[in-house]
């Protein structure tokens, strides 16, 4: 697994996230892991959304719930239209894992392509703002790359600033 950063503030995932990014368990873990596997539907934003609400709401961070929905809605929509157009049959799975006052988000999808912020200086485009939004919203974003299984791009949330 390689780590590749991305986005102005930019920086290492906590340590503590590492279940986020290793493969699904169902072991006890230091850190509440929630996972949710999504299908190449144009509903599935919609599900990472209401699964977002759901997760937060019962780890009692409602305070989170708006910010969290526009991370996961935008992660998982890029993962739709960019990373499961080359293989439609596959899916995408959304983990959220909280820490403390922390929320990171992290959605796996089966493409090794580098996530790309579209450029920052037409306000009037209709699309290439989702890692835009998510790096304005964020503590820091990022990816990991899985050789031969794909890319996790995550983002991480804090609820107490």
């Amino acid at each position: 697994m390689t780590a590749d950063l991305a986005g102005r503030r930019a920086g290492a995932a906590p340590s503590w996230a590492t279940p986020a990014f290793g493969p699904a368990s169902t072991g006890p873990s230091s850190a509440p892991l929630a996972t949710c596997a999504l299908h190449g539907a144009s509903a599935s934003a919609s599900a990472a959304r209401d699964f977002t609400a759901h997760t937060l709401g019962g780890w009692g961070l409602s305070g989170l719930i708006d910010d969290a929905q526009l991370v996961v809605s935008e992660l998982v929509t890029n993962a739709l239209r960019h990373a499961l157009s080359a293989v439609p049959d596959a899916h995408i799975q959304l983990r959220l894992l909280t820490q403390g006052p922390h929320v990171l988000c992290a959605v796996h999808d089966p493409s090794e392509r580098a996530p790309l912020p579209g450029p920052s200086d037409d306000e009037f485009a209709e699309s290439g703002r989702g890692l835009h939004l998510i790096e304005a919203v964020s503590l820091t974003w990022g990816w990991i790359l899985i050789r031969g299984r794909g890319k996790i791009v995550w983002a991480l949330l804090d609820h107490s600033a």
